[in-house]
Formats: structure tokens, C-alpha cells, sequence
């Protein structure tokens, strides 16, 4: 955690100023225009990739080819940062990515695999993700491709979420929805995180971090998907690009709140279909 996260998070959470931030954050959501970000980078959350060798280990036993969805994209960073994770940790799974997004750009970029500070690698890794760095990429220039046979396996397409033309067919065992519903108006984002919901298998996983929170824990409930009740806090305080600015702007993530009777589903990222959904 950065010295600078740490310290607006332990300002805010002093309980006589957690109230100024929430209504900081409130006046910001209520004012501030939304607009989508590409903004992105490598492994931005490993501790909730770390979830398939936990509660979501039997997603990945190998019984069946893995079918992955990555909704929102943007560079491919999430994309070939699940991909390195599964070649070093699951190097016997069979397995696909498909990807997309509604950036034509940032679809381009993903689809060359070519990254330098731009478009996801403005800093080091960190020593945690090391292996996986050294396995999905290889020097070219002054930048990093993605390596073949992780690239050949993540295919990236134009995609938009909320075209009558998009199919939500339930066919894929885990969905990646990140960091882009917190840019819409709760309209929009409640139809489009239906569609999401209507791309995941029953049984299968959804993966939703980057979303306002009051919302989130609405549609969690409408939908009935089930919390993971695992390394919530990890997870939680990993996202330091959206805790840095909090409550500075509506797109930002609270501190913690351990208080909250809807603790589990208000901060967890990964949630399981119903059987039978």
C-alpha cells in the first residue's frame, strides 16, 4: 500500500470524519459528470485472482475446458494478467479468454499485445506477480509483448455491452465485469450488470470490483447472486488506484467499514450464480 493510500484511508476512517467523507463522496456522485476511463494496469488486484486457488478451486479443476469472459477490457491488462496467472498456477487447465470493449483504441492496443508505459505498464511489478510478468511477457525494444501462447488464447473483439445486438448467452464458467459500471448512472449500470449476470453459467463466478458500492449491494440481491465471504479486507484494500482519490471524486472506493450489517455484500468482488439460476 502506498504512503499516500494509507494515509487518506486512515484520515477517513476516523469514526468523527468517516461521516465527512461519505457525504464528500455522496456530493460527488450526485454532481460529477460520468465518463468512461481506459485507465488500467498489469495485475491490479492478484489477491482476487488468488480466489481460484480457494473458494473457486473447483471452477478450475480441470474436468472441463475453462471458458472466461473479460467484459470491458479496455488495453487487455486484466485479460493477459488472468492469462499469466492460469499458465503459472494452472499450466495443465484448458482454457480461454474472450474480451471486448467498447473503445475501438483501446481494442487495438489489446489486440497488438504490445505494452509499454502507456497502456498498463507506467510502473514495475512488485515482487508478488514477478513469475507471472516473466511468463505471459518478452522484451521487444523499449517495450513488452505479450508472449504467443498466452496472446493466442485471449481473444479481444469490439463489444458493446448494451447493443441490442449483444448476446448474453450464460456459456462462460467465470466473468470479469470491472472497473467500468462505476462511470455509468445507476440506470444504466442496472441494465448492463443484468447483461452480465445473463453471461455467466449457473454455478459460475462474476468477478465485479469498480462499481458504487449502494448500487452494487441493490443488484447483488435483485439478481440473488451469492457473496464469497474470502480475503474481503485483501481484496479490498488492493484496489489503491480508486482508494487514493476517495472521497474526491464519485468514481473513488471508501475505506472499510467493519460496522456495516451488509459487510459481505457491499464489499465483496466475486459472487457466485445459484444452481439452477
Amino acid at each position: 500500500m502506498s504512503r499516500r493510500v494509507h494515509l487518506n484511508q486512515k484520515f477517513f476512517d476516523l469514526p468523527i470524519l468517516r461521516g465527512l467523507g461519505r457525504s464528500i463522496h455522496a456530493r460527488r456522485i450526485a454532481s460529477q459528470a460520468r465518463s468512461q476511463s481506459t485507465a488500467t494496469r498489469f495485475f491490479r488486484n492478484l489477491r482476487q485472482l488468488e480466489a481460484l486457488q480457494g473458494p473457486l478451486a473447483e471452477l478450475a479443476d480441470g474436468r472441463a475446458p475453462l471458458r472466461i469472459l473479460v467484459a470491458g477490457c479496455s488495453f487487455g491488462c486484466e485479460a493477459y494478467s488472468l492469462a499469466g496467472f492460469l499458465a503459472v498456477r494452472f499450466p495443465q487447465l484448458q482454457w480461454t479468454i474472450d474480451a471486448f470493449d467498447i473503445s475501438r483504441e483501446a481494442v487495438a492496443i489489446a489486440q497488438r499485445a504490445v505494452f509499454g508505459g502507456k497502456h498498463g505498464l507506467a510502473d514495475g511489478f512488485a515482487s508478488d506477480v514477478q513469475t507471472y510478468a516473466e511468463r505471459m511477457f518478452e522484451r521487444r525494444g523499449e517495450e513488452w509483448a505479450i508472449v504467443a501462447d498466452i496472446r493466442q488464447r485471449v481473444r479481444v473483439s469490439h463489444g458493446d455491452l448494451l447493443a441490442e445486438d449483444f448476446v448474453a448467452d450464460g456459456a462462460h464458467d467465470i466473468v470479469f465485469a470491472q472497473n467500468f459500471l462505476v462511470h455509468m448512472d445507476d440506470k444504466t449500470a442496472a441494465q448492463a450488470f443484468a447483461r452480465i449476470v445473463a453471461t455467466v453459467k449457473a454455478g459460475g463466478a462474476l468477478f465485479v470490483g469498480g462499481m458504487n458500492l449502494d448500487s452494487k449491494a441493490e443488484l447483488i440481491k435483485r439478481h440473488r447472486l451469492i457473496p464469497v465471504d474470502w480475503q474481503l479486507e485483501a481484496i479490498h484494500d488492493s484496489d489503491d488506484m480508486r482508494r487514493s482519490a476517495w472521497p474526491w471524486d464519485y468514481w473513488t472506493l471508501e475505506p472499510i467499514d467493519r460496522s456495516r450489517a451488509d459487510f459481505t455484500t457491499r464489499y465483496s468482488t466475486i459472487f457466485r450464480i445459484p444452481d439452477g439460476a
